[in-house]
Parts: C-alpha cells; structure tokens; sequence
C-alpha cells in the first residue's frame, strides 16, 4: 500500500542508486544546506522578546535558551567533527578486547 501525502510538496522520488558520487552530493546538498539554513533562521526567531504592546515575540528563561544553543552547538560540533573525520577510519573504542588498553 503506497503512503498518500495530503499535500503533494515533493513530486515522485528521484532513482539515485546509478548515479556518480558527486552528482548525488550536489544534489542532496542543494536541498539539505538550504533546509537546514532555513530551521536555524526558524531558531534564531525563537530569540525575539516578546512586547506586550504587539504580542509578538516569546518568553522563555534564560536555563531553556542555554539549553537550546547548546544543543545546536553540540550538532555543530559532530557536524564539524564528521567532516574533518570524512575519509579516515575512526578507531576510537576500537579495542581488540575488554583488557586491552
């Protein structure tokens, strides 16, 4: 049974599998960079202060905004930290066994 989308927002699933390696990194870039560039705009809106006079804007304590900004700084980070790992194999608790040190 085919999912139904209520709205089509997408059209049909692109086939990628014979696709080269850069042309799928040009193409899901080109859609995951501006996506994610437009939640973090969505996240830095949550900063506005609300006015009372045109009840636009958010209260929220200071302990909820740490907690945001380190959440999307610890995704930076492993983003960051994907990236310059990219190719290298990783062999960080990698032991042979338990007694290895």
């Amino acid at each position: 049974m085919e999912k139904k989308n209520i709205v089509e927002f997408r059209g049909a699933r692109q086939k990628t599998k014979n696709w080269s390696p850069e042309k799928k990194f040009r193409e899901f870039s080109s859609i995951r960079v501006p996506k994610l560039l437009r939640a973090l705009k969505n996240v830095q809106n949550l900063s506005t202060v609300y006015n009372p006079k045109t009840k636009i804007g958010y209260t929220y304590t200071e302990a909820e905004k740490r907690k945001i900004l380190k959440d999307v700084k610890e995704a930076y980070q492993s983003m960051l930290k994907a990236w310059d790992n990219a190719g290298k194999k990783i062999r960080e608790n990698q032991k042979k066994s338990y007694w290895d040190e």
